[in-house]
C-alpha cells in the first residue's frame, strides 16, 4: 500500500559497477527502479497524481518513488523531473548513500587480484569460516556479481568498486588498537605475519606458486588478523587454498632463543644460550 520506501537509481544503464548496486540493492530487498539519463525523462506521472500512481506501472512509465539515489558524475545534470522538486524527495549520490549504510559497520575492502578461494574473495571466506557471519559483495569467476548479506558487522568488498564510487574516503567505522596492527613480511622461505611494533611472532605461510598473488592475499590475512580472527582459524580456512606445509607446528629460531607456535597464535617459549637464526625456521 502506497506510501512505502522505493529508491530511484539515476545511472547509465551500462555504467561500469553498476552491476554491483544492482546486487547489493537486491540482496537488501530494496525495492528500486533505475532511471538512465541518456534517456526520456520522467514525464508519464503528472503532479497532480504522482502520489496516487500504483506501483504496478506499464513498461513506459518509471511509477512513484520515495528517494533518489544518483551515479557519480551525474550530480550536476539537470536531468531531475518535476516531480522530485515539487514534493521535495531526498536526492543524494551513491557516495552519501553508502557511507549511510555502512556507517556502523566495518568494511574491508579486498583487491581483485585476489584468486577466489571457495567461491569467495580470501578475507570473505576466511571471516566466514572463522564464524564472524561476513556479508560479502563480489564478481565471480565468470564475471557475474553477487551479494550475500549475513548478521554480522563486517562487509567485505571490491577495493575498486569502492574506490570507483567513494574514492579515497574511507566508508564504515574505524579499527581501534593500531599498535597491536598485523605486519607480513616476505623472504624465500615464504610469507611470516608479526604483530605489533615489537614483531611479535605470529605465523609462518609458504610462498604461493604466482608470486603475484601473494600481496594481496597477505594482506588480506593480515586484515583478519587485526579483526580477530585466531592463526588456528586461518590455517584451517587456507587447507583448500595452501596446499603446502602451513607452519603451525613449526619450530622457529628469534633472537632470544627458539619459538614454538604450536597452535597457539604465536605464543614464544624462551630458551636459553641459542645463537640469533632470525628469519630460519627448522620442521
Amino acid at each position: 500500500m502506497w506510501p512505502r520506501r522505493r529508491l530511484l537509481l539515476v545511472a547509465p544503464s551500462g555504467a561500469p559497477g553498476i552491476d554491483g548496486a544492482r546486487a547489493l540493492f537486491k540482496e537488501f530487498n530494496l525495492d528500486f527502479v533505475e532511471l538512465d539519463p541518456a534517456g526520456p525523462e520522467i514525464s508519464s506521472v503528472s503532479s497532480q497524481d504522482w502520489l496516487e500512481k500504483p506501483f504496478a506501472c506499464s513498461a513506459n512509465e518509471i511509477g512513484p518513488f520515495t528517494e533518489v539515489v544518483v551515479w557519480p558524475g551525474l550530480d550536476d545534470v539537470d536531468w531531475r523531473p518535476q516531480q522530485i522538486l515539487k514534493y521535495s524527495l531526498s536526492v543524494q549520490s551513491i557516495n552519501v548513500y553508502l557511507h549511510n549504510f555502512f556507517e556502523n559497520e566495518i568494511v574491508i575492502p579486498f583487491s581483485e587480484q585476489e584468486v577466489l578461494t571457495e567461491g569467495y574473495p580470501l578475507a570473505g571466506h576466511i571471516l566466514k569460516e572463522a564464524g564472524f557471519e561476513p556479508s560479502i559483495l563480489w564478481q565471480t569467476k565468470d564475471r557475474t556479481w553477487k551479494c550475500e548479506e549475513r548478521p554480522g558487522f563486517i562487509w567485505v568488498l571490491p577495493d575498486s568498486w569502492l574506490s570507483m564510487l567513494a574514492g579515497k574516503e574511507t566508508m564504515g567505522r574505524c579499527l581501534a588498537n593500531s599498535s597491536s596492527e598485523v605486519l607480513w613480511k616476505r623472504n624465500e622461505m615464504g610469507i611470516d605475519f608479526y604483530r605489533g611494533e615489537g614483531e611479535t611472532y605470529v605465523g609462518h605461510l609458504p610462498r604461493r606458486p604466482n608470486p603475484a598473488e601473494e600481496p594481496s592475499a597477505a594482506a588480506s590475512i593480515a586484515m583478519c588478523l587485526n579483526l580477530g580472527v585466531s592463526w588456528l582459524d586461518i590455517t584451517f580456512a587456507l587447507k583448500s587454498a595452501w596446499t603446502d606445509n602451513i607452519m603451525t607446528d613449526n619450530l622457529r629460531w628469534n633472537g632470544n632463543g627458539f619459538g614454538w607456535n604450536a597452535r597457539t597464535c604465536g605464543e614464544e617459549l624462551l630458551t636459553e644460550g641459542v645463537n640469533d637464526m632470525e628469519n630460519r625456521r627448522t620442521c
